[in-house]
């Protein structure tokens, strides 16, 4: 593990300048780089290498030769100074040797500072995307991304240099964010948001009011999703409902520059969160197996279907949807009545006297069995992982999910007849 400075070498005479970096002004130099080192060793952070990306022309012009960039550099015993040749040309064959040549500087765990100041056309775009590859395939953090205002017109050579370093946390968002819409799965978004976090006080040395509440929805989120996930459909409406608050929460709050793609974020979950947040759990059981399927997690929704109507039985006469007992003899009802209409002969199961009417009722709603009926069927198949006769492939059990959902919904309120 290094901290590599990864720069472009530009071909333009420079004059002078005093650079300056959040308050921290750099000794006078021509060449950023220097600047760049020179700020960090004032910090007492020293950078191990550098990784100099040059042209033909920027050689002969800024790297070979007295006050020049590589004898400058050489005073700096303890850095390690290496050149990369690049071409000057513009096609797509050359745009991809120049990908390769910066992701082959960047080893794991390494520590990467990048400076854009001289680079040239797509170069930066190329570069943003170097290190976003980097950091998922090589684990390499990113220290800082530095662009130095230079402009050889003005008298007073006093110039800023730039952070880009945000933009690392705006890729973080775009990846974490399509993992949590597309797949459902809200680890990475949680975890990155915690990381920044942590990051953000360890700098201010202190917590502020923002952070409090992009804390405490990362940890709703987590939970609400680990309830989804792992089928806990007594804690999804209270689940839910805590995501719902913290969402409303944050709305209140001026977020700072790092967390402002949550408010773009939140549009599109809080209207999926609020209907899994109902105090009716038949409702929000309909609305949490809507959001599994949606989100591949078909497993959740065959058990979650199968339970539910479960849950429709025990409510409309009066049971205990968390007691076991009366679930048991929901179930017992239930598999009756499926039994019952898949007979072509429509002889009776055997069933209580006083609990003919019940199965009775649920007869009136024969295409809701049928679909109860695959559903159960179903959910073995993939309990069971396959391990059956005739096992049914993956994409069909996605697609008979898909096909009866609709129909499942519709009968199932029908026949739970509340609101």
């Amino acid at each position: 593990m290094a901290r590599k400075l990864i720069t472009f070498l530009g071909t333009s005479k420079y004059d002078t300048c005093n650079y300056e970096l959040n308050g921290v002004k750099a000794n006078p130099t021509e060449y950023i780089q220097e600047a760049i080192i020179d700020l960090y060793n004032k910090r007492n952070t020293s950078i191990d290498e550098i990784h100099v990306l040059l042209t033909k022309e920027a050689r002969e012009n800024n790297w070979d030769g007295d006050n020049k960039l590589n004898k400058i550099l050489m005073n700096y015993p303890k850095l390690n100074i290496h050149a990369h040749d690049i071409s000057s040309c513009q096609d797509i064959d050359i745009i991809w040797q120049l990908f390769d040549t910066i992701i082959n500087i960047m080893e794991k765990n390494d520590q990467i500072v990048f400076d854009i100041t001289h680079s040239f056309r797509y170069q930066p775009m190329l570069a943003l995307l170097s290190i976003h590859f980097a950091r998922i395939t090589k684990d390499v953090q990113v220290d800082g991304i530095y662009y130095g205002v230079y402009d050889s017109k003005v008298e007073v050579k006093d110039f800023p240099i730039i952070d880009l370093t945000s933009f690392v946390d705006l890729q973080d968002w775009i990846t974490n964010v399509y993992a949590f819409i597309k797949t459902g799965r809200v680890e990475s978004l949680t975890e990155w948001i915690q990381n920044r976090e942590k990051a953000i006080s360890r700098e201010e040395r202190k917590s502020t009011i923002d952070l409090k509440y992009v804390r405490q929805l990362a940890k709703n989120w987590q939970e609400l999703a680990s309830a989804l996930q792992t089928n806990r459909s007594m804690d999804l409406s209270s689940t839910a409902e805590k995501a719902k608050e913290s969402i409303e929460a944050i709305k209140n709050v001026m977020l700072r520059p790092a967390f402002t793609p949550l408010n773009e974020l939140l549009l599109n979950v809080e209207s999926e969160i609020k209907p899994i947040a109902d105090e009716d759990p038949i409702y929000s059981g309909v609305a949490a197996i809507e959001w599994c399927f949606k989100h591949g997690l078909y497993q959740q929704s065959y058990t979650m279907a199968d339970e539910l109507m479960i849950s429709a039985i025990c409510l409309k006469h009066h049971m205990q949807i968390n007691n076991r007992e009366d679930r048991k003899w929901a179930a017992k009802i239930l598999n009756t009545a499926i039994k019952e209409s898949q007979r072509i002969n429509g002889s009776h199961g055997e069933v209580e006297d006083e609990d003919r009417k019940i199965v009775d009722d649920l007869q009136d709603y024969p295409e809701l069995l049928n679909i109860l009926h695959t559903m159960k069927d179903n959910r073995n198949d993939i309990n069971h992982a396959g391990w059956r006769n005739n096992p049914l492939s993956s994409k069909v059990l996605e697609e008979h999910f898909i096909s009866m959902f609709e129909t499942y919904k519709t009968q199932l309120l029908n026949y739970y007849g509340k609101r």
